[in-house]
């Protein structure tokens, strides 16, 4: 009489070490060869879809901080006593701005006697800045 089974086979070409791991395994679990296999498999494909899930979830994180940090910029520049001129060899983002300064440009960095993350200027908000010194020391606009 022939049962009508959702099971179906699969044959495999695996090496004698390999086999001889399994049958041992299987030994020590005290299950059927087969059943270890599948349960290895199953394992494993379960194994595989949480690390895809898990990595997923840490891209769309990832993505959200970037773009709070994009977003976030310092309370104030009012502690900046200066701004050095220097070449950025990183991407970053005018404090003032928000214009996205690119790797190679030319940007401010500015200077403060506390601690804290870097604050940078575009050399538009820089010279800003000067305008304003111009026209006090001179006593008329």
């Amino acid at each position: 009489m022939h049962r009508d089974r959702q099971e179906r086979w699969l044959h495999a070409r695996i090496s004698e070490h390999l086999e001889d791991a399994l049958k041992r395994e299987a030994r020590r679990r005290r299950l059927p060869v087969s059943l270890l296999v599948r349960n290895v498999l199953e394992g494993a494909l379960d194994l595989v879809e949480d690390i895809v899930e898990t990595g997923l979830d840490v891209a769309r994180r990832s993505q959200d901080l970037a773009h709070v940090a994009r977003r976030w910029r310092p309370e104030s520049t009012d502690d900046v006593y200066g701004w050095q001129a220097l070449i950025l060899n990183r991407a970053a983002a005018c404090a003032r701005c928000d214009t996205t300064l690119r790797a190679g440009e030319n940007a401010h960095r500015g200077l403060r006697d506390r601690s804290g993350p870097p604050v940078f200027l575009c050399d538009g908000c820089v010279r800003g800045l000067r305008e304003p010194a111009t026209v006090n020391e001179g006593g008329s606009p």
